[in-house]
């Protein structure tokens, strides 16, 4: 009697999305450990780390299509672009200023809650009854995370809350180029690596050499691992697995944890200590998200759907 392989495609698609989750747990980590510590890392050099590494290992992807994919829509393609250097430098400045365990969830959960909107202003798709229920959870949580950032005003973090807002937008646009480029996740990420290295050198080549010498060997070391070879190619390859496997909306409930995760990642490793309204804020962002994806069983979408690429790749 044969046996059942231990690896079947759900289990394969489920530990796509798990490992998806750590490696975007792991980056969010990391971008507020270089950011938020008394000497923050160069955010120039951890953008040319995190891209320069995507350009080299995906270097026969971009030399078949060489500088433009043929086919493209330049519209298109100039939106694939704010996956680049506009959400890198968005983030990182963004974690400057806010804790991990208020930012991760801004980032990784307002996506959904912007994706919607930018379907329905820009290309006309009605939002079913499970999608209006869902962003409307998600705009609670944001608002309990960003209240609190503004009761506290000198504190600053609200600065922080905002460019990460931006930073999710910039991804959502994103979202919608990749729907219409015509080109695959891994084509995509090296257009995107390519462009980013090719923009970021002239104006900040100079400055990248001289953070390059003043950073201590293992802290360039963690970042290329983390930046460049996790968040900028892993988690493209275990999301689109996980997208294969599972389909959008399972993968979307998995990768749901990620609010969580990096809530418990940013008090086990960061020492942050977030407060009550901010884990209830948290909590409706997670909800939001499930709900929005369809997985609860509420009508989604009238018209067509679309997985989104994922806020890591």
């Amino acid at each position: 009697m044969p046996t059942k392989a231990f690896l079947t495609p759900v289990r394969l698609g489920l530990l796509g999305a798990l490992v998806t989750v750590a490696i975007w747990t792991a980056w969010i980590t990391a971008s507020r450990m270089a950011m938020g510590s008394a000497t923050p890392l160069d955010p120039s050099l951890l953008a040319f780390i995190r891209f320069g590494t995507a350009a080299v290992l995906l270097a026969p992807l971009w030399w078949r299509f060489r500088l433009i994919p043929r086919g493209s829509s330049p519209l298109a393609l100039l939106g694939l672009l704010m996956a680049g250097l506009p959400y890198q430098f968005l983030v990182l400045q963004g974690f400057y200023h806010a804790p991990a365990a208020e930012g991760g969830p801004l980032l990784t959960g307002s996506l959904p809650l912007f994706i919607a909107l930018l379907q329905a202003l820009l290309l006309r798709e009605r939002l079913g009854l499970g999608r209006i229920v869902g962003v409307t959870l998600i705009t609670a949580g944001v608002a309990c995370i960003l209240g609190m950032g503004l009761l506290d005003i000198g504190a600053g973090t609200w600065r922080g809350h905002l460019l990460i807002l931006a930073a999710a937008f910039s991804w959502s646009v994103y979202t919608i180029a990749f729907r219409y480029s015509g080109l695959s996740g891994l084509q995509a990420a090296a257009f995107v690596g390519l462009w980013s290295v090719l923009l970021l050198l002239p104006f900040a080549g100079f400055r990248i050499l001289d953070a390059l010498q003043a950073t201590p060997g293992a802290v360039l070391a963690q970042q290329f691992v983390v930046q460049g070879l996790l968040a900028g190619v892993i988690a493209l390859l275990t999301y689109m697995a996980a997208l294969k496997h599972l389909g959008a909306a399972r993968t979307t409930a998995v990768t749901a944890l990620v609010p969580v995760t990096i809530t418990i990642a940013a008090v086990l490793f960061l020492g942050e200590s977030p407060r009550p309204i901010e884990l209830l804020g948290c909590a409706a962002v997670v909800l939001g998200v499930l709900v929005t994806s369809g997985v609860l069983g509420l009508p989604r979408l009238i018209g067509r759907q679309m997985p989104a690429p994922a806020p890591g790749e």
